[in-house]
Parts: C-alpha cells; structure tokens; sequence
C-alpha cells in the first residue's frame, strides 16, 4: 500500500538498520471502536470494500446477521455478532469490529522472514507489501488474533492496513468516516486511551456494567486498535477476542535468539574438522594383502555399483538445494544471499518443500538400498567402545571386525533418517498451515529447524570424512572403486569377503 509520509519503525526479515529511522516526528495513531455504541449497520464492512476495490462476494449466512463467518484475504473488516445469555436469564447481543490490532509488538512482523513484506510506521500501523510476500503464510501462525489471510492464487497474505494510504494523507480511515453512530474514532493513541478509560469508567458508574473496562492487551505491549467492552474480564464473549493474546515463542524466543546461536553452533562443525585433520591427520591406508576377488584392476575392488551412486550423489543434490532455499529464509543475514539464487523470496518458498519431497524420495531408495550392511551388529557394540580412539587417529588400521560400514558410519546414517523423517513431518504443516493450524505450525516450526541442523553438522562430518580425513573415499562414490589398500584398511572384514583370503600374506604388504 502507498504509505505517503509514513516514517518506518520495524523491516520485517531486515538485517540492517531501518532507513529513515527517526528522521521525523510522528505521533501514535489509534483506532477507538465502543461496542456498546455499534448498531451492528455494517457500513463499516461496505466503506472497507469501497476504498480498497476489493470484489463484492456472496454472504454466507449460519443463522447470524454476520456477513460471513471470518475475515478473508479480501474482506478485512468483519462486524461479529453473539447472543449473550446473561445471569440473569436476559439475552444481550454483542457485537465487535474484527479487524487488525496493529499490535505495539506484532506477532505476524516478527514471524515473517522476507525482507520489508510486512512494515510497522512511526505510528504504529502494521502494514503489508505484498510485492515482498513470499506465502509462507509464518504470519498467519505468528498472529495471536488469526487475522492474516492467504490467498492461494496469488500465493500472497493479506489484512487490514488502517487504510494506511489515507492516514499518510492527513485523512482517516474510510470506516471511520463511514460510522453513524459515534462507535469508531481514530486519533492519537494518548488522547483515545483516555477517552475509553473514561468511558469504561462511564458504563460502570451509571450504565450498571461493573467489569466494562478497556482491551489494550499488554502482553502484545497494547494494540493501536482498542475496544470499550461492557466486560472486560471476558473478551472471549465478544467474537473469539483472546484475553491474554500470546505471540508463540517460536517467533520470538526461538527465531530472535536460539536459531542464530544454533546455527553458528553447527557451523563450528567445519573448523573443529579442518583442526582435527591439522592436529591428528588423515588415516592413509596401509598394505593390503593380495587375492582373488571381484576387481576392475589389479589394485582396485569394485564398492560402489553405478545405481548407489546415482542415490548418493541425487540424495546430496536434492539435500543441498533443500538446505540453501532453507537456509534462505532461515535469517535475515541469509535471505538477502540466498534467496537470488532461486530467483527471489516467492520462487524460493515455492522451491522449498518440492526439494524436500525430492530429498526424501531418493534418500528412501537410499535406505532400502543399504538397509541390510547398515543393520546393527554386536561388532558395532565393540566398535563404538573404542570411538575415542578412532577420533584421536591412534591406530590406522580398523579392527579385523569392521565390514562394509563401520559403526560411525551407521550411527551417521541412522541420524541422518531420524533427522529426515522429523524434516518431512515438521514440514507438512508448515506447508499447509490452513490445515494444521497456528499451534502445530509453531511446533513444526522449531523441530523442522533442528531436524536441519542437525543435518548440516551431519554433512560438514561426512564431507570431511569422505574426503580429507580418509584419503580414497571420494573416489569410491565418483569411479565406485577403492584401492585394495584403502579396503584393508578401513573395512577388513569386507575386504575379505571381497577378495575371498582370510589373512592378509607377507608378500603383498610391500604392494
């Protein structure tokens, strides 16, 4: 929406500073809606529809004079009605705006993780970009009122601006001027807080409503649309309004401070790799003895089949791209240099989850193709007492015992479809987010994170495995040999099978 003069606060998905910031005085704007003053005429709803071109549409009726049951990506004001039965036996029907509160601390910014999609002014609006949007929906589930809709032509969200453009202008909001009643004023936040305290106080000193009060919720640090309630200890009578409104920690705990920490933590993977390979060296196989076997050269053993390779290297394929259009709109340090590599934020969370789906498909094929040598064992058992010294590189040879994976290995592999598994179900609903709801995306959310961290410290180990720290192994998933040398010395046992000699023979270990 075009923002006339309005000075910009907060950058949604921002790195850097806010540009502009402080250059202008402004003060807090704020929308008073009295619901014991609001005759339920809807002119409000109509004067929403006018000033933003949104299409007309079809009510839906359910035995209510509400126009329909909820807001939607095009029909941001919404005049909810309830019939109350009182204490008394009496009927009272209460009526509520719904709309966007424009929070202090908006849940739906915090969420987002594109660059500049949602902005919050100088004066508190809230207001969404929708040439920024991306649709991964975060701010449906970061918004504690459920007020964001998606529109899933567009793949674009969208809500109530506080008709941003006219307040740019030095106008009010369209429904304001629309309301006949006196119900809704828009003014400075300071002059209407006092006007609804006074009011409240009003309705319960001669009006018989003890617990009137005023909703400015403080757990959102009070919102630039407040309300005058008859009751105010209990909000949820009027539409669903919450009375501790709660943005979820996912969006605040977890995405401000533990995402960060976390993903810093599993990059430190890659210098604790390159000091291990600086301070204990790679294992360099030794002679192997000389037999019969299956091999393509005098020196070589065929490990690898053409179709392992093929999994192998479409599994690292898929991974990669899951894990940088992942990354992208992990942090606002990573999406300004990620996200042009899939050519900008919409075309990465549409890219997302399909490389997911991709990853885990050929990673299946994976799992069935090395699920009987990757089974546990109770040499596995006697492997892994010994872990401290193969990590400390003080003995180059394997125990005779080792077969075609070695318990690090396995214990590598099992982690990663642990990890997998958890990445796809975390995933789905953060895909379909309509479907699942805010809480199972917030929880979704965190574990999707780990599920992938886990998986970038898992890659760092094992390209440092397959590379630096055992010379040979790199080529075994390129040409899909070894040398004879390098089988005897990491997997003994699989050696043997392979070349049909039991001991290795003095001859061959100048070889």
């Amino acid at each position: 929406m075009p923002a006339g003069t309005l000075q910009i606060r907060q950058i949604s998905g921002h790195g850097g500073s806010v540009p502009g910031a402080g250059v202008q005085r402004q003060e807090e704007v704020c929308k008073y809606i009295d619901v014991t003053t609001c005759i339920g005429c809807k002119a409000c709803e109509v004067a929403c529809v006018e000033w933003n071109d949104m299409p007309f549409q079809q009510t839906t009726f359910e035995n209510t004079y509400q126009t329909m049951p909820s807001t939607t990506w095009n029909f941001w004001n919404l005049i909810k009605f309830n019939e109350h039965q009182r204490e008394d036996g009496t009927l009272q029907w209460l009526m509520r705006k719904d709309q966007c509160m424009h929070c202090e601390d908006p849940g739906c910014l915090r969420a987002c993780p594109a660059d500049g999609a949602i902005v919050q002014y100088t004066n508190g609006i809230v207001d969404f970009q929708q040439e920024n949007c991306i649709g991964c929906q975060y701010c449906v589930a970061g918004c504690p009122f459920d007020i964001p809709k998606f529109n899933s032509l567009t793949k674009k969200v969208y809500k109530c601006t506080l008709c941003s453009d006219r307040v740019g202008q030095g106008l009010e909001p369209a429904c304001i001027k629309a309301c006949p009643t006196g119900c809704l004023k828009f003014g400075t936040k300071m002059d209407l807080r006092a006007l609804a305290d006074a009011r409240a106080r009003q309705l319960r000193d001669h009006s018989g409503f003890k617990n009137a009060g005023v909703y400015d919720p403080p757990s959102v640090r009070g919102t630039h649309v407040i309300y005058v309630l008859h009751d105010s200890t209990k909000p949820e009578l009027y539409g669903g309004l919450p009375s501790n409104p709660q943005i979820p920690v996912t969006f605040t705990l977890w995405k401000r401070a533990a995402k960060p920490v976390a993903l810093l933590l599993s990059l430190l993977a890659a210098p604790v790799a390159f000091f291990h390979y600086v301070t204990e060296g790679p294992r360099e196989p030794g002679p192997p003895p000389v037999g019969e076997g299956k091999v393509l050269r005098e020196d070589e053993l065929l490990r690898h089949p053409a179709y392992t390779r093929v999994l192998h290297w479409g599994v690292a394929a898929f991974f990669l791209l899951a894990l940088l259009s992942g990354f992208a709109i992990y942090t606002p340090w990573l999406y300004r240099w990620l996200t042009p590599l899939f050519g900008g934020g919409p075309t990465t969370r549409l890219l997302h989850p399909w490389f997911s789906i991709a990853f885990v498909v050929v990673f299946a094929f994976q799992i069935l193709n090395w699920l009987e040598p990757m089974s546990w064992t109770p040499d596995d058992r006697r492997w892994m007492r010994r872990l401290g010294e193969y990590v400390a590189n003080t003995e180059k040879q394997e125990p005779d015992y080792v077969d075609f994976f070695n318990a690090g290995q396995k214990v590598y592999f099992w982690t990663i479809v642990v990890s997998g598994a958890l990445f796809l179900v975390s995933g789905i609903p953060m895909w379909f987010p309509k479907t699942f709801g805010r809480f199972t995306v917030s929880i979704g959310y965190v574990l999707h994170d780990i599920a992938a961290l886990v998986m970038l410290v898992g890659l760092i180990v094992h390209v440092y495995e397959g590379t630096a720290a055992a010379p040979g192994t790199f080529h075994a998933m390129t040409r899909g040999t070894v040398a004879r040398r390098w089988a005897w010395t990491h997997h003994p046992a699989w050696y043997r099978r392979a070349t049909g000699r039991q001991a290795p023979g003095e001859d061959d270990r100048n070889r």
